[in-house]
């Protein structure tokens, strides 16, 4: 994945400092996921890491198969468990035995607080710029479609994703005075909030969700090798409300008609009652609001993921 900064702006301090001592250790110490042979591994353990978010640092550590592999370390203690929530989703998904419409990281082998999976070449859509973005924003919503329709583990609660609005509402009006729109943004993303809130709130069964499925978090393959695109960043899917979801695939395009798309290959229970629908879309939207606030404060001017954010809050609807 290259073009966007390897490092995020902003990030919370790492309270696990991952150097290449602590790599070499956790390499030393993997456990083989089903299949894998650790042996035709071909060690090539970097010098330095190769990217850092806010939870995860990317560590080259070699190849299997020809395919570079990285090794995802934990860098704070709170995002330990997102790594072992990601891995339980992942082996469940691919153990489905279905073709889905974007392609899965795949998992090579785990420690503690860590995991090996490929790197996966290619650029994320938030790099792809808008051309790009139109064709993934599709296969995405078909993706959450079929992830939401089918079974649920037992994964950890996210306390941020999938919960009801009301949870966020003290942090939506902060993020909201911080981020000093101009009236008009800020009287439209004040009132897509106010319409969530009011709408009925979710009464269905805790669907699976992805939980952070912004246009950083899609990868599309180089141009040499066409393909399905890649949902990455498994590390906050939790069980719940599907609008959070939609509100990251309403920042790839902030369209009603990509919704349709969504509802069209959804099979859950609900799904085809109007009424459920009306108040999943005004939900839909608020955290699309809520999530364009984030990313406009935590990213500068120049960076696509904070211009996404300021798009939806800046621009109108489009496709109908």
């Amino acid at each position: 994945m290259t073009g966007m900064p390897e490092v995020a702006p902003n990030l919370p301090p790492a309270d696990l400092p991952v150097d290449l001592r602590r790599v070499e250790l956790l390499c030393a110490r993997l456990r083989p996921e089903e299949g894998v042979d650790l042996e035709a591994i071909s060690w090539a353990i970097g010098k330095r890491h190769r990217g850092e978010g806010w939870d995860n640092v990317l560590w080259p550590i070699g190849s299997l198969e020809g395919r570079p592999l990285v090794l995802r370390v934990a860098r704070r203690t709170a995002s330990k468990d997102l790594l072992g929530r990601e891995v339980t989703v992942l082996r469940r998904l691919r153990g489905l035995g279905t073709t889905l419409p974007m392609g899965l990281p795949r998992v090579i082998a785990t420690a503690e607080d860590a995991v090996v999976v490929e790197w996966i070449e290619g650029e994320t859509v938030a790099e792809a710029g808008a051309s790009g973005r139109a064709g993934a924003a599709e296969d995405l919503a078909a993706m959450l479609a079929t992830i939401h329709s089918g079974p649920a583990p037992e994964v950890g609660r996210n306390p941020v994703r999938g919960v009801p609005l009301a949870t966020r509402d003290d942090a939506f009006h902060s993020d909201l005075a911080r981020a000093r729109l101009v009236t008009a943004d800020a009287d439209r993303a004040a009132m897509r909030w106010r319409a969530g809130l009011e709408a009925e709130p979710w009464q269905g069964r805790e669907l699976l969700l992805h939980g952070d499925p912004h246009p950083g978090n899609v990868v599309l393959p180089p141009p040499a090798t066409p393909g399905p695109a890649t949902l990455i960043d498994w590390g906050d899917t939790t069980r719940g409300d599907p609008a959070s979801d939609l509100g990251g695939l309403l920042l790839h395009a902030p369209s009603p008609a990509l919704l349709e798309t969504y509802r069209r290959r959804a099979a859950w229970t609900g799904v085809e009652d109007d009424g459920i629908w009306e108040a999943l879309q005004a939900r839909a939207w608020a955290w699309a609001t809520r999530m364009a606030l984030g990313l406009s404060l935590a990213y500068p001017g120049g960076h696509e993921l904070g211009r996404i954010g300021r798009h939806l809050l800046e621009g109108e609807t489009t496709g109908g």
